[in-house]
Formats: C-alpha cells, sequence, structure tokens
C-alpha cells in the first residue's frame, strides 16, 4: 500500500509532497480508512529511502488539513473525510428531493400521494432503525460517558457500555458483543478487541475522541500554585488529566485524587476544603445531590473553580458513525 517510488528527477515535486499526494489519495479512494493507523515516520522513512524528517513534515501537513491524527506517543491515525458545511449538504439535500418530485409527478403521483409515500418510507425506517443495538467500549468508565452523551442523541438508536479490561478478561461478556450490530471503541483498542473476538472485528468501528476546547482552555489556566484535585471513577482517568496538567507545567506529584463509585462522593467536605481547584469527569455534577450543594458552595464562594474535563467524538467520526447506522438501516430494509 505504501510502495510509492520517490521521484528524486530534477523539477520533481518535493519527497514530502509526493508522500502527501500519495496518502490522501489512498484515504479518498477508501483504501485507507478512519481509524486506520499510519507506519511510524521512521518505519515509513526506511520504507520510501527517505529522511525521517521528510515523512514527519508530510505527516504534519495531512494532520493540518485534517485527513490525519497525530498524537504524541500513540500513532498517527487517519482521521474521517472532512465533513461537508451545512449549506453544501443542505443544498445537495434539496437538489435530490426536488428532482425525486420531478420523477414522482412524472409517473402521475398527485403531490398527497408524494408526500403519504414519504411519510410510510420515513416511518419504516425508523421502526428499523428502532431496534439497531450500539456498543462501546473503552478503558474507563469516564471515557464510556461521552460515547453515551453523544450517541444517544442519535433517534432509536439503544447502547450499552462495556469496560475493556472486562470484555478482554471474560470470554462470556465478550461474546454478548455479538449481539450489537455496531461496536465503538477508540484506534487504540481496536485491535484489542479485534484479535481476542476475531468472529467480530467487522463490527468494530474506530472513533477518534479529544478533548473539548473549552476543557483545554479552563486546564491551561490553572497554575503550578493551585492546589488541585481531581475526582474520578478510575486510576487511568486521573493519568490522563495528570499527562494534560504536566503539559502546562504542573506537575502530577501535587495533584490529590477522590475515587468514588458512581454517584457515592464520600468524603468530598474533607477533600474539596484544602483545594483551589478541582477538575471533574464528564456526567458528574456536583450539585446533582443536596448534600453537595453547601459544600459546592462554600467552595466556589471562597474562590475555588470547578473543572468539568469533557471529551468529545470528534465531528468525523460521529459523521462516520451515522454513515454505517445507515448502512446497517440500509440492509435491514432490503431484507424486510
Amino acid at each position: 500500500m505504501f510502495s510509492i517510488k520517490l521521484d528524486k528527477a530534477d523539477g520533481a515535486k518535493p519527497a514530502y509532497q509526493q508522500i502527501i499526494d500519495h496518502l490522501e489519495h489512498l484515504i479518498r479512494t477508501s483504501r485507507l480508512k478512519a481509524g486506520d493507523r499510519l507506519p511510524p515516520e521512521r518505519e515509513l522513512a526506511e520504507t520510501l529511502g527517505a529522511a525521517r524528517g521528510t515523512v514527519k513534515k508530510a505527516y504534519e501537513e495531512l494532520n493540518r488539513g485534517g485527513l490525519i491524527e497525530v498524537t504524541q506517543g500513540r500513532g498517527s491515525f487517519v482521521t474521517a473525510l472532512p465533513v461537508p458545511s451545512s449549506i453544501d449538504r443542505k443544498d445537495r439535500a434539496g437538489s435530490l428531493i426536488n428532482g425525486l418530485i420531478d420523477e414522482l409527478i412524472r409517473l402521475k403521483f398527485s403531490h398527497q400521494e408524494i408526500k403519504a409515500f414519504f411519510d410510510l418510507r420515513l416511518l419504516e425506517r425508523e421502526e428499523a432503525l428502532r431496534g439497531l443495538a450500539v456498543a462501546a467500549v473503552d478503558c474507563n468508565p469516564e471515557a464510556l460517558e461521552i460515547y453515551e452523551k453523544q450517541i444517544f442523541l442519535l433517534p432509536f438508536v439503544n447502547m450499552a457500555k462495556f469496560l475493556l479490561d472486562d470484555i478482554l478478561k471474560d470470554p462470556a461478556l465478550g461474546r454478548r458483543l455479538a449481539q450489537y450490530d455496531l461496536i465503538l471503541t477508540t484506534p487504540t483498542h481496536v485491535d484489542d478487541i479485534k484479535s481476542r473476538y476475531p468472529e467480530i472485528a467487522d463490527r468494530v468501528l474506530p472513533v477518534s475522541v479529544a478533548p473539548a476546547r473549552d476543557s483545554i482552555i479552563r486546564l491551561a489556566r490553572l497554575t503550578p500554585s493551585q492546589r488541585i484535585g481531581v475526582i474520578c471513577r478510575s486510576p487511568r482517568f486521573y493519568a490522563i488529566i495528570t499527562r494534560h496538567l504536566q503539559e502546562f507545567g504542573i506537575p502530577a506529584e501535587g495533584i490529590s485524587v477522590l475515587y468514588y463509585n458512581g454517584e457515592e462522593l464520600e468524603g468530598l467536605d474533607v477533600f474539596i476544603k484544602s483545594l483551589d481547584a478541582v477538575i471533574i469527569p464528564p456526567g458528574l455534577s456536583l450539585l446533582r445531590q443536596k448534600e453537595y450543594v453547601s459544600t459546592v458552595q462554600d467552595f466556589t464562594e471562597r474562590g475555588g473553580v470547578v473543572v468539568p474535563f469533557d471529551y468529545k467524538i470528534e465531528q468525523g467520526s460521529l459523521l462516520h458513525v451515522e454513515e454505517r447506522l445507515h448502512g446497517i438501516l440500509e440492509a435491514v430494509s432490503g431484507r424486510a
């Protein structure tokens, strides 16, 4: 797939541009799909007989163009193709609908009959989609809240959440994934799931998630002089938070942590009393339960800051999920 031969003749395009053109062609022709991992820079450079800096520059340009995502320590992954603007999509939708209506009118159907056809087909599709089941798999419960929050916005989709360690350790639980039409996970976990349960490999769809812009801005405002705490359910999520804080010059050693199970925040009043800022995971509201309201109000009134750390499924990945669900729906409708 990467057997490109760089043209080194005088007047040829720069080597990095040739790599960009080749990879972009593979992505746009779907030979490389969203979630596919690209070779490490050093490995591809050796394969092509190019300098590592040449490959690095090509990856940076592709990343800037939104075709790949380069993540420190994880590698480079193909993202979904850029989403058309809402105006372009609306114009295209209007054109398709108008063309279909014109064709139906030529077949001597009345406007009322055409409306009835549309209503009936939409109802049939909604009923078919109502039974679609989606599973989300990730390594920590906080991340699973991301899927629940966004995928639940898709109509008529039933979703279940699984921890990665649970399905890898318990074959009986893992085999339950076969009941689901689509299995969502991050690119880093795709190979783990496919290798453990190859019979469902074709249903596993990688989705890219990233910290919400507002969350990153809030973290960037924190300083090393502040006493910072993290409330979370898993050590993995705590590690994610501390990694991001270290990027802003805040050492992990001084960050306190309070683990909780479900909605029980035992010891919150003592934990938060000595802090200047507290970071909370997706889906947690410190004001949801009455017993915590006065504690949180006292905290904020003395200048304490609550920082919700939220992740979001990237728009391209979310569109790819919708496309896959649409494809499943088409198959269901075809069998009906």
